[in-house]
């Protein structure tokens, strides 16, 4: 897969950013816009693909592409976990546009393989189906880090597997393993210490730095033993998680956190450092879009603190905040082609809002975007005299915020830079002295709609936003 673009920055913050408002908020702003009412775009953009320049259009992997790849060699079976990483081997300071070139690993479970991209043009398979080196059965999760480690969850094999990145080869080397009940998902955090998931012993067991092999290709001599992570005697079934660390640059809450999946995708819960439960949900409290029973299948974290679930029975991504309080769920850009296809697997790069999903047969790369509510108006806006304006809005995703009040003929009254708001539920309001240009007197008695933009602070803040036309009620 190739992963290309330009921007160095992650998430921008603070009100200094300078907006770069899409092409309809231009005519608005222009005073150009007459008597049209509905702003045309994809019914979904929680995440949202790339542009064409930064991908030549292709963002969605297929087994046409596996096979133009690697001919016979391989096919999509049973694909499951996948990690994104820019190891630091790859990370040349000095050139300003490779910082959104990856390696993408992705575990192809039915055939013991694991697939990757050995550099931006090809693709490699290591490993095959059975026992010993180089084999895997049934594997799932898999995590790697920037120093060169990469970690799978051989479930059918009851062992956690220990590889190298190559930088010269730019290819895979075995490492060694060690034992555990049935691994089903394995995350490294910032301090070089692996966690295991085990389902069979009902455990997530950590391994410090030092056995985990950080700083070396080696691995001490057996038996590796881990640490439980304390967790409540409840956890039945663990099959997925994710780390949260404070540590981690390109993780913004200040805390140390665990989500964990267990009942075989029945609950998703979030622990602190020290065992407790911080906050929990099942799939029957999400919005789904179908009255099918749901199941939690893998679960990420981006750069702040979301926590993206897959759905593969119902073919959707939950994205919720760092609470487990529910943002949205996304079964993704629209309908027939662009819709999900039984997603698992989920990896995103914090840093610029990369998101790799894996599905039955491929994966699908998007940016991070964003939408809100209300999706159709009126919305109200409230005011108190000439000193505040506010108005209400729910954000799947941290956004800055222009608004641009219209009159009945569609001339441009007033614009505001609201700055950036959270996920959720957010008042957006402002002072007289905050407009971008201070409007006209009595212009709010003429203000019959308002063009609401937001914009996503991560990669896609440049080539994205999602603008709403909207009646008012004052």
């Amino acid at each position: 897969m190739i992963v290309q673009a330009r921007d160095r920055r992650g998430p921008a913050t603070g009100r200094g950013r300078r907006f770069a408002i899409a092409a309809m908020l231009s005519i608005i702003a222009a005073g150009e816009l007459r008597g049209q009412s509905e702003i045309e775009g994809p019914p979904h953009t929680t995440l949202v693909y790339p542009p064409f320049a930064h991908t030549l259009g292709i963002h969605r992997a297929r087994s046409m592409h596996l096979k133009l790849f690697l001919g016979d060699r391989t096919r999509f079976d049973s694909p499951q976990g996948v990690t994104a990483v820019k190891f630091a081997s790859d990370d040349d300071p000095e050139v300003k546009g490779d910082d959104f070139q990856l390696t993408l690993f992705g575990v192809n479970s039915g055939r013991g393989e694991i697939l990757y991209n050995s550099t931006m043009q090809t693709l490699a398979v290591y490993g095959s189906e059975g026992e010993g080196e180089a084999r895997f059965q049934s594997p799932h999760g898999i995590d790697a880090t920037v120093d060169g480690r990469v970690y799978v969850a051989d479930t059918g094999n009851r062992r956690v597997v220990r590889l190298r990145w190559d930088p010269i080869a730019r290819s895979l080397t075995w490492v060694g393993t060690w034992a555990a009940s049935e691994p089903y998902d394995v995350a490294a955090d910032a301090r070089g210490q692996l966690f295991v998931a085990d389902r069979e012993s009902g455990a997530v067991l950590r391994f410090a730095d030092s056995t985990a092999g950080a700083g070396t290709d080696l691995l001490p001599p057996s038996p590796i033993e881990g640490d439980r992570w304390p967790l409540p005697a409840d956890v039945q079934a663990p099959i997925a998680m994710a780390i949260g660390d404070s540590l981690d640059p390109w993780y913004s809450p200040k805390e140390y956190r665990l989500y964990l999946i267990d009942l075989n995708g029945g609950r998703l819960r979030a622990f602190s450092a020290t065992g407790e439960v911080v906050a929990e949900t099942t799939p029957d409290a999400t919005d789904r879009p179908t009255d099918q029973p749901g199941r939690f299948g893998y679960v990420e974290l981006d750069y702040y603190g979301n926590i993206y679930v897959s759905d593969r029975t119902i073919g959707a991504l939950y994205k919720f905040d760092s609470q487990l309080r529910p943002l949205v769920t996304f079964s993704g850009p629209g309908p027939g082609e662009d819709a999900l296809d039984e997603p698992r697997g989920i990896a995103i790069w914090r840093r610029f809002g990369q998101v790799f999903v894996a599905e039955r047969e491929g994966a699908q790369y998007f940016f991070v975007g964003t939408d809100f509510e209300p999706r159709a108006g009126p919305i109200e806006i409230r005011r108190d005299g000439d000193q505040r304006i506010a108005f209400d809005l729910f954000l799947t995703e941290a956004a800055l915020i222009t608004a641009a009040f219209v009159n009945t003929e569609g001339d441009t009254l007033a614009i505001v830079d609201a700055g950036v708001h959270g996920t959720g539920a957010q008042t957006v309001s402002w002072t007289s002295t905050e407009w971008r240009t201070p409007p006209a007197e009595g212009w709010h008695e003429r203000a019959q709609r308002v063009f609401v933009e937001a914009r996503p602070t991560y990669s896609s803040r440049r080539r994205f936003s999602r603008i709403r036309d909207l009646e008012i009620a004052w």
